[in-house]
């Protein structure tokens, strides 16, 4: 693969999810105050089941397809034929306990909102082959126009029916609209394919496949569902809503980092497998790159949440400012690992380690969630930063074993982001203690003197960071020249 390569596949991947994620969380902001903490509550337990199953729908195979070096023609078609079985059946199941997981979530109205976003379940297993197809043959611009056109469809829908008085049902028919669109957009830029049973060709993949499912339910359904559901389950929808906002918050860099620069490194890892030393060199790029972003951002979170919750949410959200702050080491450490972590281990065919890693991670996610119960949201989030940070020595030991890259060598990298980042939450903090009392204010400053602060700071202590995001940002950006097709896109190496 080549450096230009991987620049379009970054570029658009980066267009996908900013344009996914920034018009969803307008949208969420908008939903957030028009309906209240309570509502907002209501539809996130449900959500919770949701995205526990949801992970069933695919079944390892698509990751599979993007790691395995020739698919054959037929291959995609028997994926799509088992997806849509899978997500058939637990649609009907789903309708079938929703009363039970309304009683056990006790909150009586959740049943028929859970009832109606079964249909989410057969709808995304028709995308899961289409996107891993794409990622395959690292067309993100046309996962890009899906993923956006989806996003803004479904939140403009979901915002009418708010501003008609639809409560919680705003939030439903945002999800529902949001996946249906999605859908219909992979068919619309020719990712679909025609299911077929020619399931012998499922058999090539089946180890590898099974190995990356477990790993993915450990990492992405339990480890990343079960706060929320003890939230729910034991502190109620409106716990559950200021939790789930913060996280969502958090989430969000989280999202941009493993979705702009994960969803690129995993077929390039796979590529560069033979090539350890240019695998050495991508990981090292962007886990440094990752840290100066993140570090920073997340430290601006901290400060700025009094702030940015008021103003972006209201008064009535305020709970959830603690949680935001406690939850942004969480969400600092997954951003520059994440990304990486996963893509690295599937990328060089070490899909039994990646499933030991995601039984690590989800073991002590679990019981940092379990410690801080007791004591509401905020510890359930201090419980579960803390695991978090406790899990980046692994990090570090399996970048060794694989790469033989020093552990010195690995917080080397996290140094210039560490150091903004200091800078970033100390400037934020001088000028929120000089003008009291003025949120909108202060934010309006903090956000400009800390991005100009972290700027001087890359620049005079970091130069050569500071070049390299500089060289990133124009590839990405194709601001350097790039090796074209007659179609306009690079030539893949």
């Amino acid at each position: 693969m080549t450096d230009s390569g991987l620049s379009w596949g970054i570029r658009w991947s980066g267009i996908s999810m900013v344009g996914r994620e920034v018009s969803r969380m307008v949208f969420v902001v908008l939903l957030a105050r028009v309906i209240g903490p309570e509502a907002f509550g209501t539809v996130a337990q449900a959500l919770v089941y949701v995205g526990v199953v949801g992970l069933l729908l695919d079944q390892g195979f698509s990751s599979a397809l993007i790691q395995r070096e020739h698919v054959e023609p037929d291959m995609p078609g028997a994926v799509v034929t088992v997806n849509l079985g899978v997500g058939a059946a637990l649609t009907v199941l789903t309708v079938a306990i929703a009363p039970l997981w309304a009683s056990f979530m006790r909150t009586p109205e959740l049943g028929l909102v859970l009832v109606a976003l079964a249909p989410c379940l057969i709808i995304r297993a028709a995308s899961i082959t289409p996107r891993a197809m794409l990622q395959r043959e690292m067309e993100f611009r046309r996962i890009g126009i899906a993923d956006i056109t989806a996003a803004l469809v479904g939140g403009a829908a979901g915002l009418v029916v708010a501003l008609t008085g639809g409560s919680y049902w705003a939030l439903v028919v945002q999800i529902l609209v949001t996946d249906a669109v999605l859908a219909v957009a992979f068919l619309l830029v020719g990712a679909g394919h025609r299911p077929n049973l020619h399931f012998r060709r499922l058999q090539e993949i089946a180890a590898f496949s099974w190995r990356a499912f477990a790993a993915g339910i450990l990492v992405n359904s339990v480890s990343r569902n079960i706060d929320n559901l003890l939230v729910g389950r034991f502190h109620g929808p409106q716990a559950l809503a200021f939790y789930g906002l913060a996280y969502r918050l958090l989430l969000l860099p989280v999202q941009l980092a493993s979705a702009t620069v994960g969803a690129v490194l995993f077929p390039a890892f796979s590529r560069l497998a033979h090539d350890l030393g240019a695998l050495r060199r991508e990981l090292a790029r962007a886990t440094r790159t990752d840290a100066t972003l993140a570090l920073p951002v997340m430290t601006f979170a901290a400060v700025a949440a009094p702030q940015l919750v008021f103003v972006l949410f209201g008064p009535q959200w305020n709970p959830a400012v603690p949680i935001v702050q406690v939850l942004a080491l969480a969400g600092a450490m997954q951003a520059i690992y994440q990304p990486s972590t996963a893509p690295l281990m599937l990328g060089l065919g070490h899909a039994t380690l990646n499933l030991r890693y995601a039984w690590l991670t989800t073991a002590a996610s679990t019981a940092g969630i379990v410690a801080g119960l007791p004591f509401g949201p905020f510890g359930v989030a201090a419980g579960y930063s803390l695991a978090t940070g406790l899990i980046v020595p692994v990090e570090w030991l399996i970048r060794r074993r694989l790469l033989g890259v020093s552990l010195r060598d690995q917080i080397g990298l996290l140094v210039p982001g560490a150091h903004t980042a200091m800078w970033v939450g100390a400037t934020y903090l001088l000028i929120a203690a000089a003008v009291p009392g003025h949120e909108l204010v202060v934010l309006g400053l903090g956000s400009l003197a800390t991005a100009a602060a972290g700027g001087v700071v890359l620049r005079l202590a970091h130069p050569s960071q500071c070049a390299e995001l500089r060289h990133m940002v124009e590839r990405v950006l194709g601001v350097q020249d790039r090796p074209a097709t007659a179609e306009g896109q690079p030539t893949h190496g």
